[in-house]
């Protein structure tokens, strides 16, 4: 498996199935048009023979200061703070019968990519607006609740570095 941005020209996405309607829909529909618009990045987990395995896609975004819990908002100044979003983050469910991690190789591969964008401009955390099933799933990386609903979570870049220095995988 290796994870690859997005070519709609080679891809096939019509097999792929993860459960979700909207999530498929997007692939299959939207995905190569997020991309030519620059609305967001698409990255997809292919195995060796092409087949779709599952996908994320990342896009810039920003958090207004009074969503952010207390402990981060007072070191912050008071104005919209920078984020990456990772938009949606689906994998085959083949592919989660198999037992090959990969939403977790997916998630770990955006949260390098969000580093390498901090590295280059302004980033605090990278946001995820999740499904109530998979919270869990996210807040084992980390993630923390920034809504009542615990739906939307958030990382800070600096917390993703140190991850990134005690080797994600």
């Amino acid at each position: 498996m290796r994870i690859v941005p997005f070519d709609p020209r080679r891809h096939e996405r019509g097999g792929f199935d993860c459960g979700h309607a909207a999530l498929d829909d997007y692939l299959r529909r939207y995905a190569s048009q997020s991309q030519r618009h620059h609305l967001a990045q698409v990255y997809l987990a292919e195995a060796s023979d092409g087949k779709v395995l599952g996908y994320y896609t990342l896009s810039a975004a920003s958090l207004n200061h009074g969503e952010l819990p207390e402990s981060l908002a007072r070191r912050l100044p008071r104005y919209p703070v920078p984020a990456v979003l990772i938009g949606r983050l689906a994998s085959d469910r083949r592919a989660r019968a198999s037992g090959l991690r990969i939403g977790s190789h997916l998630l770990i591969h955006a949260l390098r990519q969000a580093l390498r964008a901090a590295d280059t401009i302004g980033v605090q955390c990278v946001i995820v607006n999740s499904k109530p099933e998979a919270v869990a799933f996210y807040r084992r990386f980390g993630f923390i609740p920034l809504t009542d609903d615990g739906l939307k979570l958030y990382l800070p870049i600096r917390t993703i570095k140190r991850l990134v220095e005690g080797d994600l995988d």
